[in-house]
């Protein structure tokens, strides 16, 4: 009966093992980018690795332009938003209120981006996130004009 038992522990081992393969780690960071409240990308975790571009061409200059970044299901403190050229100039910089609500949304006028863009004269632009909880600049997106 007692070999039988030692005997079960590496199987016991090995299952929990093979199980933690589905388990994904609680908690993590994300993003999702909006445009005139349309979902135009999300990341989590890995995949805010992975960059990703999309384009402001045909869009109205009324429109807004808002990101959502998760830290652990709550919402940063000392927001930034950064957009930057492709030699990593700032070119311009927004900070946003801090909330004890769980407000995740920080929104950018659409308009400030092409006056941006014709001030510039920049064909592509990067979409930088920073808080006090992220210890740095993460890169959301790229953006062509």
């Amino acid at each position: 009966m007692k070999t039988s038992k030692i005997m079960l522990m590496p199987l016991l081992i090995c299952f929990t093992i093979s199980l933690s393969a589905f388990w994904s780690p609680a908690g993590g960071e994300g993003f999702e980018i909006f445009l005139d409240n349309k979902l135009v990308m999300q990341k989590f975790n890995r995949d805010m690795k992975q960059s990703s571009t999309f384009s402001l061409k045909s869009t109205n200059a009324k429109s807004k332009l808002s990101v959502q970044f998760y830290h652990c299901g709550m919402a940063g403190k000392e927001r930034v938003l950064m957009l930057k050229d492709a030699q990593m100039k700032l070119l311009k910089q927004w900070t946003f209120r801090n909330t004890e609500a769980k407000n995740f949304s920080i929104s950018i006028p659409i308009a400030e981006l092409q006056q941006l863009q014709q001030k510039t004269g920049t064909a592509k632009a990067y979409l930088y996130y920073a808080s006090k909880e992220t210890g740095g600049a993460r890169l959301l997106t790229g953006i062509t004009f």
